[in-house]
């Protein structure tokens, strides 16, 4: 019997040897294509390559296309290139990306709104508001000024609502429109207004659908029986009931534009406010929605924007003035030049019959253009609303009648108080109430200085009055102004009316000019 070691000891089992060779075995690949036929795997795969990088040229060529168009509508009166907006864009801005103004605290935009193709003077605007704007505080005032104020433009006078046709002229300059429009408002405002913005009716319908509508509280309820269709009727009734409201485009339009109720809302006054409401409500949807982030929406904004919006700010300027404004909680005061004021009052041209706006007989330019020099100041008395108790401790009617003039011309609701105590050789003011605004606003004005109690004799109803004066010896005394003398009516003639603001000069003939 064998045993299972002498068997193993017998055969001698050798490793498997195992040959590594520099070059792997070629393996047979079995093939549809008959012997001899080319493969057309690479050539297939290589024309599919080719096409889409062709469509993506084309489509980046079209879509930079587009963008310069949109950008050359939009951006008017800019001397660099489209591609020269994107580098700009991309550094910030030239000039160290500041905005004009800004090194001195206050940017100045005019706002305009014109009713566009299609309706009656399509280029008159129906909507000019001086938009102060002052980051460092946080704060922004938005001015309306009538467009029946009777103003210095280029080539002579006219209506301040005309001065936009006028630079528009028969070549469609956007540019040039809004270099007319400006200058006539630094004119009435005494104020550098570098830049300006403008839309027509059906941009801005477009644009509030697009942000979603908006959300409005409504003051006042009112009904407008006169509001305008399309044609030359009106629509039914339009009816807006005080509270909250949440307004498409159409419905945002006609709440702006609304000037035929009865009662306060019927006055231009409310319809200056509502726009502003507009403004204010549109500025804090573009930046809390972050539609500047939302690249879609932008898209389709700019799309909007191309043919119904127009502005000399370049796309970094605008870019730099959102940065200034997004992380603020900027508070917006609204006003308006109006003859609630007592700066302006209206009057009937001999002339012609037109019904315009001048300063009244007891003012003058200057009184007005501190109207909007001191707008801030303004804007916080009107939120206020304080009232003033006057008294005169001096005797002199005239120190009384330039402090009343200064107080009212700024708001104040002001009634005379009698004083029978000695001369005082200061001025002096007391607030009753809390009003710092209102007391800044008169220890600038009357050189007054403030006390923490009440002038002696005095009996405080809180009440009743907010803030008290007593002029001293060192009131101001102001002679009243000349009697304002509107000029004639601007004489149309073979010779185009010239603008040089800002050291340029452009000519023009007035487009959708209608009677005053």
């Amino acid at each position: 019997m064998t045993n299972l070691d002498s068997i193993n000891q017998k055969k001698s089992v050798q490793p498997p040897k195992i040959t590594v060779s520099p070059v792997p075995p070629r393996t047979r690949q079995a093939s549809l294509l008959a012997s001899g036929q080319k493969q057309p795997g690479k050539k297939i795969l290589k024309k599919i390559l080719v096409l889409i990088c062709a469509v993506i040229v084309v489509l980046g060529a079209m879509t930079l296309v587009r963008a310069a168009n949109i950008s050359q509508k939009i951006f008017v009166g800019q001397k660099t290139s489209f591609f020269g907006k994107v580098v700009d864009f991309i550094r910030g801005g030239g000039d160290n990306g500041q905005l004009i103004g800004e090194n001195l605290g206050q940017i100045n935009v005019l706002l305009l709104g014109v009713g566009g193709a299609g309706h009656d003077g399509p280029y008159l605007t129906d909507t000019m508001i001086l938009a102060q704007i002052r980051p460092d505080i946080g704060e922004i005032t938005l001015t309306s000024i009538p467009r029946d104020y009777w103003a210095d433009i280029p080539g002579g006078h006219d209506k301040i609502n005309s001065a936009f046709a006028y630079g528009l002229g028969k070549n469609m300059d956007w540019d040039n429109a809004g270099l007319y429009s400006r200058e006539a408002a630094q004119n009435l405002t005494g104020l550098q207004i570098p830049y300006f913005a403008v839309m027509d009716f059906s941009g801005f319908e477009k644009a509030v659908d697009q942000v979603g509508g908006l959300d409005i509280t409504i003051d006042n309820t009112f009904t407008d029986y006169q509001y305008p269709d399309s044609g030359t009727g009106y629509l039914p009734p339009q009816t807006f009931t005080a509270g909250s409201q949440h307004m498409d485009g159409a419905t945002a339009l006609i709440f702006v534009r609304s000037r035929h109720a009865a009662g306060i809302e019927g006055s231009d006054f409310a319809r200056s406010l509502r726009q502003q409401k507009i403004i204010d409500a549109f500025k804090q949807k573009a930046l809390n929605g972050n539609l500047i982030g939302d690249a879609s929406n932008l898209n389709s904004l700019l799309g909007i924007f191309a043919d119904h919006f127009h502005t000399n700010m370049s796309p970094s300027e605008i870019y730099r003035l959102y940065n200034l404004t997004k992380k603020q909680n900027m508070r917006t005061l609204s006003l308006s030049l109006d003859p609630d004021t007592g700066l302006i009052c209206p009057e009937i041209m001999d002339s012609t019959g037109a019904y315009i706006l001048t300063p009244c007989p007891d003012k003058s330019i200057t009184d007005v253009q501190n109207f909007f020099k001191n707008s801030f100041s303004i804007g916080k008395l009107t939120a206020e609303k304080s009232t003033v108790w006057l008294a005169n401790s001096t005797g002199s009617q005239q120190a009384y009648n330039t402090a009343f003039r200064d107080l009212t011309d700024a708001g104040l609701q002001v009634y005379q108080l009698s004083y029978s105590k000695d001369n005082l050789p200061q001025t002096i003011v007391y607030e009753a109430n809390p009003k710092p605004a209102a007391a800044e606003f008169i220890k600038n004005t009357l050189n007054a200085t403030e006390v923490t109690l009440p002038p002696p004799g005095v009996t405080v109803s809180k009440d009743r009055v907010d803030v008290i004066v007593v002029l001293g010896q060192n009131a101001p005394i102001e002679s009243a102004p000349a009697p304002y003398i509107a000029p004639p009516a601007r004489i149309p003639s073979t010779t185009p009316a010239t603008s040089t603001l800002g050291g340029l000069k452009s000519t023009s003939t007035p487009v959708g000019k209608k009677k005053p």
